[in-house]
């Protein structure tokens, strides 16, 4: 069995694929990489198709039709053999070093359902940003349970850039995602969190995050543009699990879950305020008309979080808080 299989959804991927695919040649025989192309115009299925024949034993080019993000995710979901499942956007790459430290750990630990390791914001390839660790959170390579990670602050989460699944556990959940939306990987993140029983945190910098690309989901712009999909993605993870179950049976797995919960509802107002149109006023104000009739009980648990609270109140105190929170955010990482 391959130890980790990388999925690389791609589109129109052709001037920057490379870089995501060379970082993972030193995984060699140990992993398995499926470039998911979808539906690209340009050259991203030949460029997939010429690593395929060039490392057979590691890389298998995959096209579909444009499904959008969340569907390249489903499908190399669907064809993954690897033990474990990572997902790699096709402008970031790994960190070679990082990497082979983590097989390492892999084939000498079976235990662990959830592997998480550091992430780094890069501003252009060489200009090395922000690091996002957890070790003021979790004890580093102990293989642990919920309830023995600290709580965390609000600027630090569970991403698609620091978890490591294993494979199981996201076939058990029955992670299926959304088809052409942005920002879905928040929900790929959250949907297998109760199958997880341990998990381990290995301090090391795997995670190669690109910002400021022209044309990236994440460039301010885009944010605001698509708060719709905030929105969306927001009630897909709100309705997903009634978390306020595990309050007492687990109370380490809703501490992560709450908090999760939160920053995507909390992603839903901010962009859609941003936003400003009346369209996407109403669009956030229903969204929480929703939250409070579908689950009142967790809407209150989220609504008492300080952060939520604060920019959910339709007040120019609640708005100028949340511009000052975003604006330290870019500062910090950068973001265009």
């Amino acid at each position: 069995m391959k130890l980790i299989s990388f999925v690389v959804p791609s589109y129109n991927s052709q001037e920057y694929l490379h870089y995501a695919l060379d970082s993972l040649i030193c995984g060699g025989d140990e992993i398995e990489v499926l470039i998911i192309d979808d539906g690209s115009k340009d050259n991203t299925l030949k460029i997939a198709q010429e690593y395929e024949k060039k490392y057979p034993n590691i890389f298998k080019a995959v096209h579909q039709e444009n499904k959008g993000h969340g569907g390249g995710i489903n499908n190399g979901l669907s064809l993954a053999k690897g033990k474990y499942f990572k997902v790699l956007d096709s402008d970031d790459w790994v960190d070679e070093k990082s990497l082979k430290e983590i097989l390492s750990f892999i084939k000498n630990n079976d235990e662990p359902d959830l592997i998480l390791a550091n992430y780094v914001y890069y501003q252009g390839r060489e200009n090395k940003g922000l690091t996002i660790k957890f070790n003021r959170y979790i004890e580093e390579k102990k293989v642990v349970t919920f309830d023995k990670v600290k709580p965390f602050l609000l600027h630090n989460n569970i991403t698609l850039h620091s978890a490591i699944y294993k494979t199981s556990i996201l076939k058990e959940a029955k992670v299926v995602l959304p088809e052409h939306r942005s920002y879905e990987d928040n929900l790929f993140v959250y949907y297998p969190l109760p199958f997880v029983k341990k998990l381990v945190y290995i301090n090391t910098p795997l995670y190669c995050y690109l910002i400021g690309r022209e044309g990236q989901s994440m460039a301010q712009k885009n944010l605001v543009k698509k708060y719709y999909d905030f929105i969306y993605c927001g009630e897909k993870i709100f309705n997903l699990y009634d978390i306020t179950k595990y309050k007492k049976t687990d109370k380490g797995l809703y501490r992560i879950m709450i908090h999760h919960l939160t920053l995507n509802c909390m992603l839903a107002v901010i962009h859609s305020r941003f936003n400003g149109s009346k369209e996407a006023v109403s669009q956030y104000k229903d969204f929480i008309k929703m939250a409070k009739k579908n689950n009142p009980k967790q809407f209150k648990v989220v609504n008492r979080r300080f952060g939520f609270w604060c920019i959910s109140r339709r007040t120019i105190f609640g708005y100028l808080l949340m511009r000052f929170n975003v604006w330290v955010a870019h500062k910090v990482v950068k973001y265009n």
